[in-house]
This record gives C-alpha cells, sequence and structure tokens, in this order.
C-alpha cells in the first residue's frame, strides 16, 4: 500500500475505474473514510440525528457501494478538471447517499405500530402534531417517490445532476453555493440548467403520466 502513497486521489480513483489491485483499492478507501464519515455526520445533524460511530460506518460503507455500482460507473464517468477532484465528487456522493439512508430510515420508523386512541382525551395541542406528522410523512412519500423516478432517468440525468437537484431543493443550497462544491465544475447557471433540465424531464413524466379528462365531442348520428 505504500507504493501508492504519493499517487493522487485522482489518479488512485481512475485506476480503481479500472482493473486496480488490492492495495490500489485500500489506499483509495483510506483516504476517501474520513470525508465520508464528516459528511455522514453533516447530513446526520440535518436531519436531527444522533450519529453513533456504528451509524456512521454504516453510512460509509453505503458510500463505498455507490462508488461500485453498475460496474463502478462513478469511477468510469469521473474526469478529473483540478487537484483533488476527485474528493468534491465524493462529497456529492457521500451527501446523496446519507441523506437516502436517513429518508429509509425515517420511513421505515413510521411504519410501525398503530395505537388507536379517542380523540377527546387528547389535547389539542397534540392532536396538531399528528396532523403535522400526516402532512410530513406524505412528504416524505412523495420525495421518496421522486427520487426512486429520477434514478430511473434516463442517461441524460446524470448522477450530478440528481446530486445538484436534492442539494437544492432538500437541503436548500443555492445555484451560487451548489457551484463552489468542489467536484461540481459548473457555474451558476451551469447549476441552473442542470436544475432546468431535471425540473422538465419531471414535468414531463407528470404529463405523461396524467390522463387526458378532456370530453370528446358529440358525434351526430
Amino acid at each position: 500500500m505504500d507504493a501508492f502513497r504519493t499517487t493522487s486521489v485522482n489518479e488512485l480513483a481512475k485506476s480503481c475505474a479500472r482493473a486496480a489491485t488490492p492495495a490500489e483499492w485500500e489506499e483509495l478507501l483510506r483516504r476517501c473514510a474520513p470525508l465520508a464519515s464528516i459528511m455522514a455526520l453533516r447530513v446526520a445533524r440535518i436531519w436531527n440525528h444522533r450519529a453513533s460511530s456504528a451509524l456512521v460506518e454504516d453510512i460509509v460503507q453505503e458510500i463505498f457501494l455507490k462508488l461500485c455500482e453498475h460496474d463502478r460507473r462513478i469511477l468510469r464517468q469521473f474526469e478529473p478538471r483540478g487537484e483533488d477532484s476527485f474528493m468534491g465528487l465524493l462529497r456529492i456522493v457521500s451527501a446523496s447517499v446519507a441523506n437516502d439512508y436517513f429518508r429509509r430510515t425515517a420511513s421505515a420508523k413510521r411504519g410501525g405500530k398503530v395505537l388507536i386512541s379517542s380523540l377527546d382525551d387528547e389535547a389539542p395541542a397534540a392532536i396538531a402534531g399528528r396532523a403535522s406528522e400526516a402532512k410530513s410523512l406524505q412528504h416524505q412519500i412523495l420525495l421518496n417517490q421522486l427520487d426512486q423516478k429520477l434514478r430511473a432517468a434516463p442517461a441524460d440525468i446524470s448522477e450530478r445532476d440528481r446530486s445538484i437537484f436534492w442539494l437544492y431543493y432538500r437541503q436548500g443550497l443555492t445555484a451560487e453555493e451548489i457551484a463552489r462544491v468542489p467536484g461540481v465544475e459548473l457555474t451558476p447557471k451551469g447549476v441552473e440548467s442542470a436544475l432546468r433540465k431535471v425540473v422538465s424531464w419531471i414535468k414531463s413524466e407528470i404529463q405523461s403520466k396524467t390522463p387526458n379528462l378532456r370530453a370528446e365531442p358529440a358525434q351526430d348520428d
């Protein structure tokens, strides 16, 4: 492994996209693990989740698995555009994977046992709280359905486009802030263009699934 200590992370990523040696993989994962862990912790805070070391380790493992998905597609599509630019891409992938993890966790928790009680016995604040939770659950289900649809999008909607979409709509980053994320390699206008492309595709998908309810004109016999 010491033989690769002086190899740049960009070079390691490109090598691991092909037929890398176990030592090269070990060195790439060693360098990626700290940043992946930091991103997992940051996303956990966004979700107001107390992140244990075991939970962070689970998320990091999912991040590494994501890099290997579809015959290492993310690594194969990576094109270095600056020193250590792979670490910028890793930030985006890690944030996306961590958000997916907590979305699944939230969905699973809400799918537990349902307790039935009389509304007359509950305080108005508690009832309002349940209504708010139901609204939040509905919102979460819609987000999950939207993410599944994006994952099935054609090839021109890339992993970067999907990550940019969620950084904007889920984490609230502006186009200027997203453009400054290392690895995005886009100007603010480029980020806006990517967002328009994703939104346009989503709208076209929704419209194609919406039945035409207009009545046909009556025909004389």
